[in-house]
């Protein structure tokens, strides 16, 4: 039974640990994290239990020498050089080599499945040939894969974040992938269940918000009286034309400003706190990082992380799939 049960994880390019809590909420054990970014592992470190793990550092210098045994790889590899927000550089940036670097860990160390997350873009990213090439090399390293582009929207938060999830299993456990059965969807909740409504729009905000209203695309559309009457409404000054959503957010992301929200016919600010939550962190984990961690950081730090309910429904899925096949 043990060939095909896992038990702990890696947390690799583990930000602020999403990743880390989506599994440990299936059962498993985190040994170690691995992250470059200073101020994200201050944030990792006060809101998980690290006493017995240790941030490994930069991945690109790991390998069977210094590396703890462990049964799946989780990564949310960097995702800038493919998203569409980005410069689309693809490889020919640094940050789009990690994935070469994760592979080779995997065919050094040999875990029996792996778990990876990037932008939705990567799909498509120069006609489909950086996908093909990733899933090349995922297989080169021993393992059957399969993808998913899965939105959070659908996991039980109500946030429009769309991703690519990679599953693979190493080939001596499974030779195919194409039975690997996906989550179901979960029915969106309310998104006054996840903003605490204390950061009301500053009057320094007010006044850019009412100039961006005037824009030659929002001129003439809305006045601040008529939006403040929108409740339950997402307000996102993103792009040039203001886009509102009702109950649902738009995907959070690291260099992300401008995103309000009305209840009780007040406008908010959205907070780092509330992104978190967002972002599946149960209010727990927000608490121990809020007034502590600036809200600017936990802003970006949110935008940067995997959804939290995603990867626990991802983690069981692997789970009950290795069970099956070993049944």
């Amino acid at each position: 039974m043990d060939k095909l049960t896992i038990k702990t994880f890696f947390d690799f390019c583990s930000g602020i640990g999403a990743g880390r809590l989506g599994l440990e909420l299936c059962g498993l054990k985190c040994v170690g994290h691995s992250d470059t970014s200073r101020l994200a592992d201050k944030t990792y470190m006060l809101m998980h239990n690290t006493a017995e793990d240790k941030n490994y550092g930069n991945l690109k210098k790991l390998g069977k020498d210094n590396l703890p045994c462990f049964d799946l790889l989780i990564a949310g590899f960097p995702c800038q050089t493919f998203s569409v927000i980005g410069r689309q550089a693809g490889f020919s940036d640094d940050r789009g080599q990690i994935i070469f670097h994760l592979s080779r860990i995997l065919r050094e160390m040999k875990p029996k499945c792996f778990l990876l997350e990037n932008v939705k873009g990567l799909v498509r990213h120069d006609n489909g040939k950086t996908i093909k090439k990733i899933i090349e090399e995922l297989k080169f390293s021993g393992y059957s894969v399969n993808y998913r582009v899965i939105s959070s929207l659908d996991c039980g938060v109500p946030q429009m974040r769309q991703r690519v999830y990679f599953i693979g299993i190493r080939n001596d456990l499974s030779s195919d992938l194409s039975d690997f059965i996906w989550p179901n969807i979960i029915h969106q909740p309310d998104l006054k269940d996840y903003v605490c409504c204390d950061k009301q729009i500053t009057k320094e905000n007010l006044e850019i918000f009412e100039r961006y209203l005037k824009n030659p695309t929002n001129n003439g559309k809305y006045t601040l009286t008529e939006l403040s009457a929108m409740n339950n409404k997402i307000l996102d000054t993103r792009m040039n034309d203001l886009r509102i959503y009702d109950n649902k957010c738009p995907t959070l992301r690291a260099q992300r400003d401008g995103i309000y929200y009305v209840m009780n016919n007040i406008i908010y600010q959205l907070t780092g706190y509330e992104a978190l939550t967002l972002q599946g962190f149960p209010k727990e984990y927000a608490n121990r990082v809020k007034d502590i961690v600036s809200d600017r950081h936990l802003l970006m730090q949110a935008g940067n992380a995997m959804t939290v309910n995603v990867i626990k429904l991802l983690g069981e899925c692997i789970i009950k799939y290795l069970e099956n096949k070993e049944n």
